[in-house]
């Protein structure tokens, strides 16, 4: 679908894709490996960038790739990244982001906002996490999950809720969104400013919602939001931008046009 030239799927055109997709070859552990892939590539490449432009190096910033690989070499330990995951898909997908960023030599550690992961996928790939040299809290078992992070984050991923989250966020959920904007650089009670990305969508924030009234306030206020596939329609609206940042399109391997032209 289009609006204003803009091509954007729905929340029930995409789970539809995905279905097909997967019936075709493209497995649903697959598409998450991708979806993760590409949003910690995009998420490697903004930080160096951010790093360099404070360094204020022309030279850097005129090489991005050159900088990223400089801080994933053997001292980009000091480069902090807090990886926030529910429990549901989205959640898996921040398991790869945060297994690739430990690969690459960032210290990485795994908070798990609802607990335990509940979909077969992302409970896969939080085995990968578990065997690397990546530290996990669960706010589901230590009400003092976050007191226990040390130190300030150069970079939080935000994998908390999917595009199919709707209500008003609650309980842990609302305690991770709330120490997440903390350091987002908004607010009165912002800290020292980390690099914030969101997954798919900002936690909090519905996939289809189109009214402003509608939306918890509490939402992660994103500097760059990684969707998959395609936008959504909320990636559309004006409000949408102050709590999505830059939004970037990341390919996960669906042939629309293809998987739409499949006879069911």
């Amino acid at each position: 679908m289009k609006s204003n030239g803009e091509h954007f799927v729905t929340c029930g055109q995409m789970k539809v894709l995905e279905r097909r997709a997967d019936e075709s070859g493209l497995s649903y552990y697959r598409m998450m490996e991708n979806a993760g892939t590409e949003a910690a590539s995009i998420i490697m490449e903004r930080a160096a960038y951010r790093n360099a432009s404070k360094e204020d190096s022309a030279a850097a910033v005129s090489d991005v790739p050159k900088v990223a690989e400089s801080m994933t070499s053997a001292g980009s330990k000091s480069v902090k990244a807090y990886v926030f995951c529910g429990k549901g898909n989205n959640g898996g997908d921040g398991f790869v982001v945060a297994r690739l960023m430990c690969d690459k030599g960032y210290d990485v550690t795994v908070i798990l906002v609802d607990g335990e992961p509940k979909t077969q996928d992302a409970v896969t790939n939080l085995g990968l996490v578990r065997v690397r040299d990546i530290n996990i809290l669960d706010m589901a078992e230590n009400n003092r999950a976050l007191m226990d992070l040390d130190g300030e984050p150069d970079i939080i991923v935000d994998a908390i809720y999917g595009t199919g989250f709707k209500g008003k966020l609650k309980s842990n959920g609302l305690k991770a969104t709330i120490y997440i904007n903390k350091y987002s650089g908004y607010g009165d009670a912002a800290q020292t400013q980390a690099l914030v990305a969101s997954l798919d969508i900002p936690s909090g924030m519905g996939g289809d919602l189109i009214e402003k009234q509608e939306l918890d306030g509490n939402c992660v206020m994103a500097h760059c939001t990684i969707t998959f596939h395609a936008k959504k329609p909320v990636h559309l609206q004006k409000f949408a931008k102050q709590y999505c940042g830059d939004i970037v399109v990341a390919d996960i391997g669906i042939d629309e046009e293809k998987l739409w032209n499949i006879e069911i």
